[in-house]
């Protein structure tokens, strides 16, 4: 009995020694005839390219007061109608005029140190989305005459943002390889062939424009253009990353 134990011993060492020296022969060079990792350059760039916006989008807000819920909501439909009937003759589409929050709240009077409600007011906001620059003046101007009493804000927009886009994406990859030149150069190699390229984050607000604030325009009369701010350019900016070859 006791020389069999001696033996089952020996052949689980003999096993343990065979495992070990599998695992040491895995941690050393790469088998014969295997090809090394090929050295490759990553780089980042960014371009832009400038448009002028010829499109706006522009908020505006009604606001009524009365004694009462019921007189202060009919006074501000009637005044966001007329601004609406305004909007529509002047050759602005329904599916463009969007009311972009409604609120009422009462009006308190604290004299006498007592907590006395004297009235309600109403506020309807609306935008009106993506017309010509031109004509945006004169509509904000039509808007206050039939009873909007805030001007809010303008936003500009870029048509051809799209195009402009993939020419800065163009720009772009042009800017990378001229980096990944200067850095392969200066490790005393030579580029190759771009393996990957990936587009970056891309800035959606700048599609949407930006918005300016715009001084009220309560005395406006209905045929004269509201001072708007100028538009300027709008900044389109496309980012990538680029892997390439380097021998």
């Amino acid at each position: 009995m006791k020389r069999n134990r001696n033996i089952i011993t020996v052949v689980v060492c003999a096993v343990l020694a065979a495992m070990l020296l599998a695992g040491l022969a895995g941690c050393g060079a790469a088998p014969a005839g295997e090809t090394p990792a090929e050295p490759t350059i990553t780089v980042s760039a960014s371009a832009s390219v400038t448009l002028v916006p010829d499109k706006a989008t522009f908020t505006f807000a009604v606001t009524t007061q009365e004694q009462t819920p019921e007189l202060a909501q009919n006074k501000n439909s009637e005044a966001v109608k007329n601004v609406m009937d305004v909007l529509t003759g002047r050759g602005v589409e329904e599916k463009s005029i969007r009311t972009t929050s409604y609120n009422m709240y009462p009006q308190y009077d604290w004299s006498d140190n007592e907590q006395k409600i004297v009235g309600y007011v109403v506020t309807t906001s609306m935008s009106v989305q993506e017309q010509d620059i031109e004509d945006v003046g004169k509509l904000l101007a039509a808007c206050v005459d039939a009873g909007a009493n805030r001007v809010d804000s303008v936003v500009f927009l870029c048509s051809g943002y799209d195009e402009a886009y993939r020419q800065a994406l163009a720009k772009a990859v042009d800017e990378a390889r001229a980096k990944a030149e200067a850095l392969a150069a200066a490790a005393g190699k030579k580029l190759g062939d771009a393996v990957t390229v990936t587009e970056g984050w891309q800035d959606t607000s700048a599609k949407a424009g930006r918005s300016v604030d715009v001084p009220d325009a309560v005395n406006a009369a209905a045929d004269e253009a509201v001072p708007i701010l100028q538009p300027g350019e709008t900044e389109i900016q496309a980012n990538v990353t680029v892997t390439y070859r380097m021998g």
